[in-house]
């Protein structure tokens, strides 16, 4: 079973929100934003009840100046929502640290966790504004956009690779051999 918690910054600690939504409205002249949410979004599988009642409250997030919302986040009906993750073989250190503190918590579990950056704006913004603001936060060298849609498993399974064809005597081959 995956779970699923989105970790929001309370607002007087919301600084790289902030930062943002300053940058959106200043480079990208996006003036209509009135509000501009980030949110730490965490899939977890394989972990017991009493090791995510503990996670969420130490490893997951820090209740002082965090707010934790499990499953799902209270948004307006009208808002712009996207999830940004890496990029399938980049190392997400954020969710490697997160693995390691569950383990600290029951060094029995092997918890399976993925992470992914949930942005939410609210105001007037267009679907073009929407795709331009996607261009800016999502750097396509080790990132892309994910689906809100929670998955099934979080397990990913590999087809086995087909045997790599060897070609014998091809050192020795004549030139004009080679380029058949």
């Amino acid at each position: 079973m995956v779970r699923r918690i989105y970790v929001e910054k309370k607002e007087p600690f919301a600084v790289k929100a902030s930062e943002l939504k300053e940058e959106i409205k200043n480079y990208l002249g996006f003036k209509d934003i009135t509000k501009l949410r980030e949110l730490i979004r965490y899939d977890i599988e394989d972990i017991s009840d009493a090791t995510y009642e503990r996670a969420k409250v130490t490893v997951f997030s820090e209740p002082p100046v965090d707010i934790l919302y499990e499953e799902d986040f209270e948004r307006p009906a009208d808002a712009k929502v996207f999830s940004v993750e890496y990029l399938p073989g980049q190392f997400d250190q954020r969710a490697d640290s997160a693995v390691q503190c569950v383990r600290f918590l029951n060094e029995n579990e092997e918890p399976v966790i993925k992470t992914a950056i949930t942005y939410c704006f609210e105001g007037g913004l267009s679907d073009d504004e929407l795709e331009q603001i996607k261009a800016y936060c999502i750097n396509p060298v080790d990132s892309r956009e994910t689906s809100l849609k929670k998955p099934d498993t979080l397990i990913t399974k590999f087809d086995e690779p087909a045997d790599v064809i060897i070609f014998d005597g091809f050192k020795d081959m004549a030139e004009d051999k080679l380029k058949e």
